[in-house]
């Protein structure tokens, strides 16, 4: 039995969310179907765990990560992926756990080919 989220968008089995354009955190969470707040959460995992998601922020002036601006195509799918890990684990240590195991999950490069998979799928 596979295990699915649709409903909320988060099949645990899928490649990841991949989005064309730079989105809200409010659009994301819509398009996730979460509260906002949940986003923000997954948010804060990504961003004191994967250093490419922090590194992919823009920094103001004073030298501090600008986290108001939108989500690069990226970051929204480094947080697709940490919901489905979310609702595979349970809790926020359990995934902060699996991201510091499993990197690689979460990285540019994987972000990179799953894109280059799912846009070869739908170009057949």
């Amino acid at each position: 039995m596979k295990a699915s989220n649709s409903a909320r968008g988060l099949d645990l089995d899928s490649p990841g969310l991949f989005c064309e354009t730079y989105v809200t955190k409010s659009e994301l969470a819509r398009i996730l179907n979460v509260a906002r707040s949940t986003l923000v959460s997954w948010d804060g995992i990504a961003l004191y765990r994967i250093d490419s998601y922090r590194q992919a922020y823009p920094v103001k002036a004073d030298g501090s990560t600008d986290r108001s601006c939108p989500l690069s195509p990226y970051q929204s799918w480094c947080l697709s992926r940490i919901g489905r890990v979310m609702q595979n684990l349970k809790s926020a240590e359990r995934v902060k756990n699996y991201i510091k195991k499993h990197p690689e999950d979460f990285s540019p490069a994987k972000f990179q080919s799953q894109f280059h998979q799912v846009t070869r799928g739908n170009a057949a």
